[in-house]
């Protein structure tokens, strides 16, 4: 097996503790600790018994996941170390060297990585920028990519990094065709419950009965230093994850599950994705103002939900040189278009704090003034 370079992953561990401005962040801006646990939380978080715990995830937590879909029940729920490792054994229990994966793209680039060093070919099925103002894929794409090798179509909706999400003809279109074919229908959904409009995106789990998905604490739940994830789905392809993650972590933390369960509640989840909301509805505000000012320089697509999207430029600079210089020359940290295989764009994140962004968006002004 061999791996590449995360490109994205590695530069943002790199440089995002090193620069003045890191104007990248892909999720909604964290709560602290005081933030999510009460005086009695947090007392019995210091009573709390530090051992291994249920290595698929405590029962609790298990039944919380569940309840954020239709009909699931808490056989269908695994609990990872991040939706990270959560792709990452999904990977490893359905595909076999010389298997074909049907991938959406623009894309969180991990599971291509993970696929290609298992000896998976990846066909990209492409989102196109449309004259409606949105990111959208042509469904008919599908018939042409797939052959008697392929296994799986993995998609990404809400999407990483555009905003996008897939409207209910397209999701259905997608649908029949993993139905016609046999295939297994793979959803990252980790932006699921970030909307900007506040309402949430149908999972494939309700559509599909050969549907996976992956979701997390990290982006819509504002909790990314919990690294807790979760893949749900058929209770047959739990239990065959379940195996191959004891070969991995083996468990998540206690300390982790107790916070997601506290998160995750009833009387709480609607307050998360309430703040969610209004971060990234008044951080798009500020970014449409400021490419407002800039002579057409800067153009993008609204996003529908998530913490960033895709900024395109007009200037004759590749996007990866644009952002070194960015970061070299005006402590700016930027992730470049090229992470994804395109062009010129750049990656801003809008679910920080606003007057971060706004200073960030001054930094890149000047840079911009330079050039």
């Amino acid at each position: 097996m061999k791996i590449e370079i995360f490109k994205l992953e590695r530069n943002q561990s790199l440089y995002e503790n090193t620069v003045e401005f890191n104007l990248t962040e892909s999720g909604v801006q964290p709560y602290s600790l005081n933030e999510v646990l009460d005086i009695t939380d947090q007392r019995k978080l210091l009573d709390l018994e530090l051992g291994y715990g249920q290595t698929n995830g405590s029962e609790a937590l298990r039944d919380l996941i569940a309840g954020l879909y239709a009909n699931l029940n808490s056989d269908q729920v695994i609990v990872t170390n991040g939706s990270s490792e959560a792709n990452f054994i999904a990977m490893w229990s359905l595909l076999e060297p010389g298997d074909e994966i049907i991938y959406m793209q623009p894309n969180y680039m991990q599971i291509s990585g993970i696929a290609q060093s298992m000896g998976i070919r990846v066909r990209p099925f492409c989102l196109r920028e449309m004259e409606n103002g949105r990111w959208e894929p042509d469904v008919s794409d599908l018939a042409r990519l797939t052959n008697k090798k392929t296994r799986m179509v993995c998609i990404c909706n809400p999407n990483n990094p555009t905003g996008s999400v897939l409207s209910e003809d397209q999701m259905g279109a997608i649908v029949d065709h993993c139905r016609r074919h046999g295939l297994t229908l793979y959803a990252d959904e980790v932006y699921r419950g970030a909307e900007l409009h506040g309402v949430i995106t149908t999972s494939v789990l309700d559509l599909y009965e050969k549907s996976i998905a992956v979701g997390g604490m990290s982006k819509s739940m504002s909790l990314p230093g919990l690294r807790i994830g979760w893949l749900v789905g058929p209770a047959k392809f739990i239990n065959l994850a379940w195996q191959h993650r004891d070969y991995t972590s083996i468990s998540s933390g206690l300390i982790s599950q107790f916070v997601a369960e506290k998160v995750l509640a009833p009387r709480f989840l609607p307050q998360v994705r309430q703040r969610a909301q209004a971060f990234l509805c008044g951080n798009l505000a500020l970014l449409e103002k400021w490419v407002d000012t800039q002579a057409g320089k800067f153009t993008y697509f609204p996003p529908q939900a998530g913490g960033m999207l895709l900024l395109k430029y007009s200037m004759n600079l590749n996007s990866r040189e644009f952002t070194e210089m960015l970061r070299r020359d005006f402590g700016l940290l930027i992730v470049p278009g090229d992470d994804y295989d395109m062009g010129n764009y750049l990656r801003i994140g809008i679910g920080g704090n606003p007057t971060y962004l706004e200073a960030g968006l001054s930094r890149l002004q000047q840079a911009v003034n330079k050039l």
